[in-house]
């Protein structure tokens, strides 16, 4: 097994959340946090990362989990170019701001490659109302706005996957979740394919389930477990599961084009 780059890494660090709302991709939220195991089964195979996302559920209610990433990151030398996360606001968390700048000395760049956001949308909003938590979300907001770390709200501006309870959502704003293609390249040093001493490349995106399931990122917990439940790193390596499934370039300028353009199609995938 060789130690691999990948251009994106989400870990869904919990399936907990404490909201209910109406598009949640997820589904039901149960308290299931990333594992101690899968976080170091999936760490240990990596050498760089691109960006590394932290998922949920809704991760500051699961701080010990992003604590133990950042530690296992900072310990085993791990390049990461970006961290990010985002969270629903309705916990204000010292914690996470500590841990983000933790990441970000780290990184240690000048400019902030440590960010967080705060989920706000009409769904979202909704259920602010009928929690009446709006005024505590807004007080909330106000202060980290004072974050450098803080990158702003974040809004939906594509149509929603049909997952967890989106599914229930009129068809008209929602499409059926398309899997990822996923490539795999080895590239020396002169951007030369060499599957014996090349960088193992992965892209554009590898997800890992709170249980250690290679998935969907916008898969719902009960489809991660299910239809898109494509291996676990805790049974095999991510660089064997993508070769398994996923695409072997030879050339690695068309494998960094491909996935450069796999990403944008993704994120503005409408059916």
């Amino acid at each position: 097994m060789k130690k691999c780059y990948i251009q994106n890494l989400a870990l869904n660090i919990t399936d907990n959340c404490n909201l209910e709302c109406s598009h949640c991709l997820r589904g039901k939220s149960c308290n299931n946090n990333m594992s101690d195991d899968v976080i170091e089964a999936t760490l240990s195979q990596v050498k760089g990362i691109g960006n590394l996302s932290i998922n949920g559920g809704e991760p500051t209610l699961a701080i010990g989990q992003i604590e133990k990433i950042i530690d296992y990151v900072i310990k085993n030398n791990i390049l990461i170019e970006e961290f990010t996360t985002t969270i629903n606001g309705t916990i204000y968390s010292e914690e996470l701001l500590r841990l983000l700048e933790v990441m970000n000395n780290y990184i240690g760049e000048e400019e902030v490659l440590s960010m967080f956001a705060v989920s706000l949308d009409k769904y979202h909003l909704k259920e602010l109302e009928r929690l009446e938590l709006l005024d505590r979300f807004r007080e909330n907001v106000i202060k980290y706005n004072e974050s450098k770390y803080f990158y702003g709200l974040r809004d939906i501006y594509v149509k929603l996957f049909r997952e967890g309870r989106a599914a229930e959502l009129d068809n008209s704003i929602t499409v059926p979740l398309r899997p990822m293609d996923v490539f795999i390249t080895y590239a020396n040093n002169k951007r030369k394919f060499d599957r014996e001493n090349g960088l193992c490349n992965i892209g554009p995106l590898v997800t890992i389930g709170t249980n250690g399931n290679i998935t969907e990122c916008d898969a719902s917990i009960d489809h991660q477990n299910t239809i898109y439940n494509y291996g676990n790193v805790l049974n095999e390596s991510i660089e064997e599961n993508v070769l398994r499934r996923g695409k072997l370039f030879t050339n690695p300028k068309k494998f960094e084009k491909k996935a450069v353009k796999v990403i944008k199609k993704y994120s503005t995938y409408e059916k």
